[in-house]
């Protein structure tokens, strides 16, 4: 029966492969990569020869049939590699994970490297519940609207990934959004110039901003919520509808009502729901 084993690779420093991993990928008949370049250089430093199929976010819907469709055919072993770290955690694979799992083929994880993870245990924050969310959105109207919507979830820590040439402006607007939190900022994890920034959102920011060297590197972004700075989203439901209200009855049309409302942070799905249901209130009000 053929199984497909989703390998996790160095994030930066090859010495973190596990034997495990090494020899999930010497057993391989194919091996399935984000890129095959990257893949390449692993398996020149292990001394391995394989064959190599490129499975990456922008062709994975299709690649990822047809490999299904192989395993169907005849028995073998694939594995599924991406540049760093664990395949389908902010990086290509769940297609062909999920399609696997409903082909009935058997899926094997090969624990290793997740920045993630590895960040987490050298911030000092409480980490016994934390929430992961990938890449925040980049326009800042947008962005600020999902740290709105982090906070109402209540969650203590929230994890993100940025790229080099946002990460300042990105705790810039976690300072204003989010405010008494504690961030930890790691750039290039694992590798020769790892460096973690972690304390108070001003005072990591004071440093990166000093940094010449903050837009070189990969950064992982860990944010400490305050209790007093998280906010239940059943009462946000309320404070929406009574935000809308109060602009009304100030003289504010619903059109500005609703855009100062997302301003001061609620999110415009949010908003949306509490304007139809003050509009029903009004309609029955008037008849």
């Amino acid at each position: 029966m053929s199984e497909l084993y989703v390998v996790a690779t160095p994030i930066g420093n090859l010495g973190d492969l596990t034997p495990r991993a090494g020899e999930a990928i010497s057993n391989a008949d194919l091996i399935a990569a984000e890129d095959t370049r990257v893949t390449m250089k692993l398996l020149n430093r292990l001394g391995i020869k394989k064959p190599l199929v490129s499975c990456h976010r922008h062709n994975e819907g299709t690649v990822a049939r047809g490999l299904v469709e192989q395993m169907l055919a005849r028995e073998m072993k694939l594995c599924l590699t991406c540049d760093a770290g664990t395949p389908a955690i902010s990086d290509p694979g769940c297609e062909l994970v999920r399609l696997s799992i409903e082909a009935g083929i058997r899926v094997i994880p090969v624990c290793g490297p997740s920045a993630i993870t590895a960040h987490l245990s050298c911030c000092g924050f409480d980490c016994r519940e934390f929430a992961f969310y990938g890449f925040l959105p980049r326009e800042k109207k947008a962005l600020r609207e999902k740290l709105m919507s982090i906070r109402r979830q209540g969650m203590a820590v929230a994890v993100f990934y940025e790229s080099p040439h946002r990460v300042v402006e990105l705790i810039k607007t976690i300072a204003q959004t989010i405010p008494g939190c504690s961030v930890s900022v790691a750039c290039d994890i694992s590798k020769l110039y790892e460096k973690i920034e972690t304390g108070p959102c001003e005072a990591v920011l004071e440093r990166l901003m000093s940094n010449a060297n903050v837009e070189k590197g990969e950064y992982s972004i860990a944010v400490a919520i305050p209790p007093e700075a998280r906010v239940k989203e059943d009462s946000g439901k309320t404070s929406c509808e009574a935000a809308l209200f109060e602009r009304l009855l100030a003289g504010e049309n619903m059109a500005g009502a609703c855009e100062k409302a997302i301003e001061a942070g609620f999110a415009r799905n949010e908003v949306y729901r509490a304007k139809l249901r003050i509009s029903r209130f009004l309609e029955e009000f008037e008849a």
